[in-house]
This record gives C-alpha cells, structure tokens and sequence, in this order.
C-alpha cells in the first residue's frame, strides 16, 4: 500500500512539474523526485544503501544547480499561479484519502510483532551483511564504480565553479 501511495503521489508530482515555470521551482520538484524515487528503490531492495547514495548523488548536483542559478537569476521573483495551487490542493486531498483509507488492522499487526521484530531483527542482521555484499558484487559492481564516479566529477566541478580568484559568477554593481 505504501508503494501505491508513493507511485501516485510521484505522477501527481509529475503533472504538477509540466506546469513549473521557475528553475527555482523545478529544481525543488526535481528533489522531490529523488526523494521518492530512492524511498521506492529502498522498499524494493533488502537495503537502502543503493537508495541512499542515488539520493545523496542527486542533492549533490541539485546543490551545483542552486548555486548556478541563485548567481544567475538571484533577482527574478516567481509567481504561484491558481491552477498550480488547485494541483497542489487536489494532490493532499487524494494523499489524505488514501491515507484514511489504509487498513486499520496493519497498524495493529505492526504494534502486536513489534516484539516478534526485535528477535527477528537480531537474526536477520547476518542476512542484511549479506544484502549489503550484493553492492559491490559483479553485476551491481559498476553502478557503484559509475556512482562513485559522478561523485568524484561533481565534487571537482563545484571546487572548479566556486574558486574564489576568478570572482562571481556575475558581475556585482
């Protein structure tokens, strides 16, 4: 149910992101985005690892982007239109519906093994150290190597915008 709740909330983001106009704007629904995105990639997998650094990789570029566009466009005022307010409104109500509408008795389920959760949590660690070796086995080998990758450019892409004796971006009055 909860991947459900996430799966439409994301479409419900992306019909509101063909009517952003501001970078500022899209660029919070781009993070938006990641956020369920890795939250999804998270409940799919056995860890959140993988998750995690796909999230971590996509706030640092979106960090790159702020930078450039607050240099850019420091000034320019955005305006929230009506339409793009009734999206928003009708996304919260169709999230609060489905979140009324979830089975009561999973709650109860959840409190009632919590209990049995902590015995099983001990068991299963030695299974989650080993979900945690699939992310640097053959096949996820090169999605890490790749992440780590853009990491590394990224970190030298900001150092190489942000060095401090070539001055701003734009030209101060």
């Amino acid at each position: 149910m909860m991947k459900m709740m996430i799966m439409s909330s994301s479409n419900l983001m992306n019909i509101n992101f063909m009517k952003m106009n501001h970078p500022m704007l899209i660029m919070m629904m781009i993070i938006i985005q990641t956020l369920f995105i890795s939250m999804m990639t998270g409940m799919m997998m056995e860890s959140f690892w993988l998750s995690y650094i796909l999230l971590l990789t996509f706030l640092g570029g979106m960090m790159v982007l702020f930078i450039y566009i607050t240099s850019i466009a420091s000034n320019e005022m955005f305006k929230i239109k009506f339409n793009s307010i009734n999206i928003i409104l009708t996304m919260v109500i169709i999230l609060s519906i489905m979140i009324y509408n979830i089975d009561k008795m999973t709650f109860m389920e959840m409190i009632k093994n919590s209990e049995t959760m902590n015995l099983n949590y001990s068991i299963n660690f030695k299974e989650m150290s080993i979900s945690l070796t699939k992310l640097y086995n053959n096949p996820t080998l090169i999605i890490t190597i790749t992440m780590m990758i853009y990491l590394f450019m990224a970190l030298l892409a900001v150092v190489k915008i942000t060095n401090i004796n070539q001055g701003p971006m734009r030209k101060m009055n």
